[in-house]
């Protein structure tokens, strides 16, 4: 039995076999992008799909100021400033780590399943891939992964690494991808960072937000400030354990939401950031195209050299 079936549904299989009898190479890329990526030396091979449902309705320990012990440390009169703390940090103050979790045993479980049913088609990667979350009913979530299934058709491009039956992805457009190839980079992963922040609605940041002046609201900079900073890193961590030299950010969002918090018309304040970004390895200079193309004009990957001090006569 081939490594690809393992762990897919009966409909993968189905979608498959399908593909390949019919001989036809689905797509679902526009004209612009199937040329694009044609000039960089892929073909299209077939529309690929993975999908998995996630309970995610446990988020972790609840309030934060309540677990790390608040109450009583002048809460909502002039006090104490409540701590801002991340699904990152560990331990049981770190309240939705758990969610953090299952967020990404879902966003990748539909990606691997998306990247097997390429391997059954025999393909070397997956391009412009779109992983979405859609809430199915209560705390269920449908994580899926949709792409187009493509394989090199250029010797001096194949598969990197060269790892036999190892599919590389990329949310990168048959345009940008082709773009990368043509300077010298291959894509080789779709990699997510993401962290959700907490703190607690304290007697400043409740006075910030209800204020009529204009001014910072210091409170929720830190929150979301530090939900940034967290999912970058774990974006970056992911990307160096891949090995890949270099890292294209596609994607960063961030969403706020509340929680009730104990009684008395408490709350904790959340902020959501996702980092999503695609890993790419400098092809080998005998594998680089040698017809004088550079497109990377589009997708810069890291800053300019600084140019050398001109010398002036005296």
């Amino acid at each position: 039995m081939d490594d690809w079936i393992n762990g897919l549904p009966p409909a993968a299989h189905e979608r498959v076999e399908r593909q390949r009898s019919s001989r036809t190479a689905g797509s679902l890329l526009s004209a612009a992008a199937a040329a694009s990526i044609q000039s960089a030396g892929l073909a299209p091979v077939g529309e690929v799909f993975g999908c998995v449902v996630m309970n995610l309705g446990w988020a972790g320990t609840g309030c934060s100021w309540w677990n790390s012990g608040g109450y009583g440390f002048g809460l909502g009169s002039m006090g104490a400033v409540s701590p801002v703390t991340t699904s990152g940090e560990g331990g049981k103050w770190a309240s939705f780590a758990p969610y953090v979790n299952a967020f990404e045993r879902g966003w990748y479980g539909a990606l691997r399943r998306m990247t097997a049913e390429a391997q059954g088609l025999g393909a070397h990667g997956v391009v412009d891939i779109r992983i979405v979350r859609r809430q199915l009913e209560g705390s269920a979530w449908e994580f899926s992964a949709l792409g187009t299934a493509v394989r090199s058709t250029d010797p001096s491009l194949a598969p990197v690494p060269a790892t036999p039956g190892e599919v590389w992805s990329t949310n990168l457009s048959g345009e940008d991808c082709a773009a990368a190839i043509l300077s010298g980079y291959m894509p080789r992963e779709i990699v997510l960072g993401i962290s959700v922040s907490t703190k607690h609605e304290d007697w400043q940041l409740r006075q910030q937000r209800s204020s009529w002046v204009n001014g910072e609201v210091s409170g929720m900079t830190l929150l979301i400030q530090a939900a940034r900073h967290e999912s970058r890193q774990r974006l970056a961590a992911r990307a160096t354990h891949t090995g890949s030299a270099e890292l294209a950010v596609t994607s960063m969002t961030l969403s706020e939401f509340e929680t009730p918090c104990g009684g008395q018309d408490s709350r904790d304040l959340h902020a959501e950031s996702v980092v999503i970004g695609t890993t790419l390895i400098p092809l080998p200079r005998s594998r680089r195209r040698n017809d004088g193309t550079t497109a990377l004009t589009i997708l810069p990957l890291r800053d300019a050299p600084p140019r050398p001090a001109r010398r002036t006569g005296a």
